[in-house]
């Protein structure tokens, strides 16, 4: 196996040109670790990244809001400044693992390993964030919500790299959260999760997002849920069709973590509580 260090980004994404397809990426590598011991990993050079200072830090750049492709799921947890804008995103990082876990793993991998359960993903589609990809001599920015195409399958190419994540600054006074069901409280997968975004008009909400992680072959968007929630006062028939609208729009399966039966209550119990919890902001 072949491990290359490169001390800066421009290194890095000369590599990855160099070898054409050869190379993969390198980030937190806590998921290489467990596909290696599974011997389902085959890859024989790797683009180290861990010393890209580059691809670090959360930073404003105008209205938008930069988080570095290896800044990690703990630093996203406990930064302040994204707890004031953007909570959803801050609640989903402290979802995830351990804190030893979370001090490794990095908001690039959890999007480029395109895991329907990612933690991560289905607050930054609510939060609408662009994906910056860069090669050795290009750079494209990509919505996220069409990064992924199914399980570990991507829309970046061999020489490329996600340097960054960007989304909108929000503003104040939106009601944002994350909730997930998993097999126990902590360190387990997504069974299901959902990101909620809204903001409060008088006694109606406006721009509501919501998205979901484990009901489908990608992170979903209920896009039908989302526009009978537009513009409306939250009452209990307002709620029952928007839940009986979201599960029309998403497709889990029964795998080794749960059933197809229990994903869906567990997705209309999230949103019901998503949505009361609305009612009291």
């Amino acid at each position: 196996m072949e491990l290359l260090r490169p001390a800066t980004l421009q290194e890095a994404l000369e590599a990855l040109a160099v070898r054409a397809g050869r190379a993969r990426p390198l980030a937190g590598g806590t998921d290489f670790v467990v596909r290696m011991k599974d011997g389902v990993e085959q890859g024989a050079s790797f683009v180290s990244l861990a010393r890209c200072v580059e691809l670090r830090g959360i930073r404003e750049d105008g209205d938008e809001i930069v988080v570095g492709a290896m800044t990690t799921h703990e630093e996203i947890a406990r930064s302040m400044f994204l707890r004031r804008l953007a909570a959803v995103l801050c609640d989903a990082a402290a979802e995830v693992g351990s804190v030893q876990i979370r001090e490794r793993v990095t908001i690039g991998g959890n999007v480029v390993n395109a895991s329907p359960a990612a933690d991560l993903v289905p607050a930054l589609q609510v939060l609408e964030a662009k994906l910056v990809l860069r090669s050795a001599s290009d750079e494209r920015k990509l919505p996220i919500e069409l990064f992924a195409k199914g399980p570990r399958d991507t829309r970046i190419r061999p020489d490329e790299l996600l340097v960054e994540v960007r989304f909108p600054r929000p503003q104040p006074g939106e009601v944002q959260l994350f909730q997930k069901v998993g097999a126990r409280r902590a360190l387990a997968c997504a069974k299901v999760s959902l990101a909620f975004r809204a903001r409060i008009d008088g006694d109606v909400l406006r721009d509501v997002r919501l998205a979901w992680g484990a009901v489908a072959p990608t992170v979903v968007r209920t896009r039908s849920a989302e526009k009978l929630l537009e513009g409306v006062a939250l009452r209990g028939d307002v709620i029952d069709r928007a839940v009986e609208a979201a599960l029309a729009e998403i497709a889990p399966i029964d795998d080794v973590r749960s059933t197809a039966w229990y994903r869906r209550a567990a997705a209309a119990a999230l949103l019901q509580r998503a949505l009361g919890a609305t009612l009291l902001a």
